[in-house]
């Protein structure tokens, strides 16, 4: 059976379109407009809409190529693009938003478990821990990196923090009273992600230098160096872990490593390979070969034990569910900058072009409004409260 494969158009809408909305149905003033922009695969069309009252209603019209109307909720549009078939889209606003306590920006956050804190990391090496619920009344600042962070990461109990920066260092913290009881060092160049192994006793760190390592919180140990099985000179981008497909549980043999029989490590490469370790036994189980130029490995995610792999400028994802071909192929026009997926069939997009949209059950559920040219750098599903997106400028904004 052939993969299912679909193709995903992105949508840029003002982000204050609320505010234009809001205005007119006031009487504040008696017309104004929005713009929207709207893509697939190579072709955009770009309108505005006008938005007038007409009696006691306010009334859309869409010009130059679409189609728009305020949906049943009033947070919502549904959006059509006859020129590019696109019709009957959901472009939804935010539901709350987080100004982050960050006066240079964002390049990385993360969303507590539980809901309750978030992290962020800026360009210049500073981290900021705050709470969600009281908009930031706790605020943390915490000494942070040499130079800018490329990663931040909770563990799964939320009172524990992991950092990792430019510098080639990774920082572990305290939630509760922001202090950094040990230093990762090992890495001879920039690190490039973290992923966090059961209840957190091991993680993993990707670099630029060209390995994955395997560490031990508790003692700081260093327990194995993963580098890609053609052993050429790549740079693993992205990582993720999850079961073993085969239900195989090879025990390890380190006395240092925890919750390891039964995984998997899939790491992908910016040359577009994709490799599939043993998490216990190292051993390669899968190396897929890039197939085309421009294919870098930008995001891997797991859920319900199923791999999401997002590769090339524009971008493909593959819902990869066995180690040679994907189930499914979703392609968008843009490159992947951040995927979070919250079951089997909802995985959100962020991209460096046009708003962030949530795929669910082989098609688009909605699109993620109030960015506007903010540069989207990442999304968090949380399983409690909905899904955020962070914005470059500073912004987190949960749907």
């Amino acid at each position: 059976m052939s993969p299912l494969s679909t193709t995903v158009p992105l949508f840029s809408v003002q982000p204050t379109f609320l505010d234009v909305l809001a205005d007119v149905q006031s009487g504040n003033t008696p017309k104004d407009s929005f713009y929207i922009s709207c893509f697939v695969s190579n072709k955009s069309v770009h309108g505005t809409v006008d938005v007038y009252r007409s009696g006691s209603e306010v009334v859309l019209r869409g010009k130059d190529g679409f189609d728009v109307q305020v949906g049943n909720h009033k947070p919502t549009l549904t959006v059509s693009c006859p020129e590019l078939n696109v019709s009957n889209v959901l472009i939804k606003s935010p539901k709350s938003q987080i100004t982050v306590h960050n006066p240079t920006g964002i390049e990385t956050f993360d969303i507590s478990p539980q809901g309750e804190l978030y992290v962020v990391g800026g360009p210049n090496g500073e981290l900021s821990l705050s709470s969600i619920t009281d908009d930031g009344a706790f605020t943390r600042t915490l000494d942070g990196h040499l130079t800018y962070v490329t990663k931040v990461l909770f563990f799964p109990s939320g009172h524990v923090v992991l950092s990792a920066g430019g510098d080639m260092q990774i920082k572990l913290w305290s939630a509760a009273d922001g202090s950094n009881p040990r230093t990762f060092l090992g890495h001879k160049r920039a690190v490039t992600d973290l992923a966090m192994i059961g209840r957190g006793r091991n993680f993993l760190s990707a670099s630029k230098d060209g390995t994955v390592k395997l560490w031990e919180c508790g003692s700081g140990s260093l327990i194995h160096s993963f580098t890609n099985p053609l052993d050429i000179p790549i740079e693993p981008t992205t990582m993720a872990v999850s079961k073993r497909y085969d239900g195989i549980s090879a025990a390890s043999s380190s006395p240092l490593e925890f919750e390891t029989d039964d995984k998997l490590l899939t790491i992908g490469y910016d040359n577009g390979d994709i490799a599939i370790y043993g998490l216990s036994t190292k051993n390669v189980l899968a190396s897929i070969p890039t197939k085309s130029v421009d294919s870098e490995i930008s995001n891997i995610n797991v859920v319900d034990d199923r791999i999401f792999v997002a590769r090339g400028k524009n971008s493909e994802i593959w819902d990869l569910r066995s180690l040679t071909v994907p189930l499914e192929t979703i392609s968008l026009p843009s490159p992947v900058v951040g995927m979070g997926a919250s079951a089997a069939n909802s995985v959100a997009f962020a991209t460096q072009v046009g708003t962030p949209v949530v795929f669910e059950d082989h098609k688009v559920s909605y699109y993620a409004a109030g960015f506007g040219d903010s540069t989207v750098i990442g999304v968090k599903w949380s399983r409690s409260d909905g899904i955020y997106f962070a914005g470059k400028n500073g912004s987190i904004k949960r749907y």
